[in-house]
């Protein structure tokens, strides 16, 4: 069991969070370059399924991200 474990987190295919590589502790709302490869071409924010983020950073993403829109730093919708 624990050699299948170990196969599977040595897997290339599945995609490690940025912001654990970096080691962020918080994600800030002035900070738009590092929001803007989460966000889609119609201001949507993107699913952890497809940019690789886990749970913690995915919500404190949310919450920059809802942060920057309600200062007018992004658009809500295009």
């Amino acid at each position: 069991m624990s050699h299948q474990k170990q196969q599977r987190r040595s897997d290339p295919r599945l995609k490690q969070c940025p912001f654990c590589e970096k080691d962020a502790q918080y994600i800030d709302w002035k900070d738009y370059p590092i929001m803007k490869p989460f966000i889609d071409y119609f201001g949507n924010i993107r699913q952890r399924y497809y940019t690789g983020v886990c749970l913690k950073h995915q919500k404190m993403l949310k919450t920059a991200v809802e942060r920057a829109r309600f200062m007018c730093m992004l658009a809500y919708r295009k």
